[in-house]
């Protein structure tokens, strides 16, 4: 029988039977590292297309990306209307709820059409969002909420910083840089991204700040 007290000799079965554990061991680490990665890079998979078939992920960008337009509005029913957008319901949807319409900067009251139609029927508008702004509200609060899910996952190592950067550049070049004059990115302006970072900082998603800062973009 083999001895393993110290001060005495090994054999070679004993030292057979070391090495086999070791390499026992290193195998089972690299068989938990292997499937610890493979599952972390499905993890970071399924989560880069579920961002990317958000529908109101997909609606927050193409209103970030687009100076005015027309988006699908779901209402409670789950029927869809199309809803014109500006500049305006941009900054009246994304002002915090305690700010009245008439303070909004730039605001303009002809081309308000939420407070004309309400005027004309005697109703009060000063402190009310209209459906297609209270929509706008709950599609960025989604958004903002899929971003922080993001840097949550990023912390955890779940999802690379790189690979993330990657597929969302241009929304940290559009929404993380201050615009410059003729840079041909008018159509989010510096006064729309200030309403979105006050939004993103009256409503706390400090999630979204760590991630741009992360990415060099301090909002």
């Amino acid at each position: 029988m083999s001895s393993l007290l110290p001060g005495e000799p090994y054999s070679l079965t004993d030292l057979a039977s070391v090495l086999l554990v070791l390499a026992g061991g290193v195998f089972g680490l690299w068989q938990y590292y292997r499937a610890n990665r493979e599952a972390r890079a499905r993890a970071a998979a399924d989560e880069f297309e579920h961002f990317g078939e958000d529908e109101a992920v997909r609606t927050a960008l193409r209103v970030i990306d687009w100076h005015s337009g027309t988006i699908t509005v779901i209402d409670e029913v789950g029927t869809k209307h199309k809803r014109d957008y500006t500049p305006l319901d941009f900054h009246l949807a994304l002002r915090p709820h305690s700010t009245h319409r008439s303070d909004v900067p730039g605001y303009v009251a002809a081309e308000d059409k939420f407070r004309i139609d309400r005027a004309q029927k005697g109703l009060p508008f000063e402190d009310y969002f209209s459906f297609t702004e209270l929509y706008l509200r709950d599609v960025f609060d989604s958004f903002l909420g899929r971003l922080e899910r993001i840097e949550m996952l990023i912390e955890s190592g779940v999802i690379g910083k790189e690979n993330f950067g990657e597929v969302f550049s241009y929304w940290l070049y559009l929404i993380g840089d201050e615009k410059q004059s003729g840079d041909g990115l008018d159509q989010f302006s510096n006064a729309k991204r200030q309403t979105l970072i006050d939004y993103i900082k009256f409503y706390q998603f400090k999630g979204v700040l760590r991630l741009f800062a992360r990415y060099g973009k301090p909002l």
